[in-house]
C-alpha cells in the first residue's frame, strides 16, 4: 500500500473507494424509548402521590409520558415486522438466523404485496407463509397486541366523544378494563379515556404487550429475538 492510499499491484497503482451501505432498524429503539417513558410516568406519579396531587403542569407531564409510551410501543410493534420482511429482501441471514434461504426468499417475494397491510396481519402472514402456527386471534398475546394498536390509533387520530355517546372510547374501555392499574391522579369524575386510562399502569402494559408479542412471534417463526 503506497503512502497516498493507492494499492500497488505488479508495479501498477490502482486507486478507488469503497462505499458501505448502512441502514438502521428502529424497533428496539422504539421499545427502549417506550420503557423510558413508562418509568418517567411512574416517577412523576410516585412523587405527586407522596406530596399529595400537585398542579396541572405536573399531571400533564405524567400523561405526556404515558401517551409517549403507548405510541412508541405501537411504533415498535409495527417497525419490527417491517424490519423482518426487509431483512429478507436484503438476504440478511444473520438477522434471520433460524430461517433457510428459501424461507427468506418467500418473505421477500411477498413484501410488496403485504407492505400496505395492517401490522398484525403482516405477522400472521409471515407465520402462515412459512408454515408456522398462527396466533389465535381471540387469545393473548394477539388480543393484547390488537388492543395496543387500537389504543395507539385512538391517540394518534384522536376524535373527542361525548360521555353519553361513546363509540371508539367505549370499545377501548371494554378491551382494557382490568388490564392495568388506572391513573391514580385521575378521579372517578374524569373520563375513563383519556384521563383514567393514561397513567403509568397503561404505559407499562403497552411496553410489556409489545415485547411479549414480538418475542412470541420470533419463537413461532424460529428466529432469534428482535427486541
Amino acid at each position: 500500500m503506497s503512502d497516498n492510499g493507492k494499492a500497488v499491484t505488479g508495479g501498477v497503482a490502482v486507486s478507488g473507494s469503497i462505499e458501505a451501505r448502512v441502514k438502521h432498524n428502529m424497533a428496539g429503539l422504539h421499545i427502549a424509548g417506550a420503557r423510558f417513558f413508562a418509568a418517567k410516568a411512574t416517577d412523576i406519579e410516585s412523587a405527586l402521590l407522596a406530596a399529595a396531587p400537585g398542579g396541572e403542569a405536573d399531571g400533564a407531564a405524567q400523561r405526556a409520558y404515558a401517551v409517549g409510551a403507548v405510541v412508541l410501543a405501537g411504533m415498535g410493534l409495527e417497525a419490527c415486522i417491517n424490519e423482518v420482511y426487509l431483512d429478507a429482501c436484503d438476504k440478511n441471514m444473520q438477522k434471520l438466523a433460524g430461517l433457510d434461504g428459501r424461507e427468506a426468499s418467500l418473505l421477500a417475494e411477498w413484501w410488496i404485496e403485504i407492505e400496505p397491510r395492517p401490522a398484525l396481519l403482516k405477522y400472521q402472514h409471515a407465520l402462515l407463509l412459512l408454515g408456522r402456527e398462527e396466533f389465535p386471534r381471540g387469545l393473548t398475546p394477539y388480543q393484547e397486541a390488537d388492543s395496543l394498536i387500537r389504543l395507539r390509533n385512538a391517540l394518534a387520530h384522536y376524535k373527542p366523544e361525548w360521555d353519553d355517546s361513546l363509540d371508539v372510547h367505549a370499545d377501548l374501555l371494554a378491551r382494557l378494563t382490568g388490564k392495568f392499574a388506572l391513573n391514580p391522579l385521575a378521579t372517578g369524575a374524569h373520563l375513563w379515556f383519556p384521563h383514567q386510562c393514561l397513567g403509568s399502569g397503561c404505559a407499562h402494559w403497552a411496553v410489556d404487550t409489545a415485547e411479549a408479542f414480538v418475542r412470541e412471534f420470533c419463537t413461532r417463526l424460529g428466529i432469534k429475538k428482535r427486541i
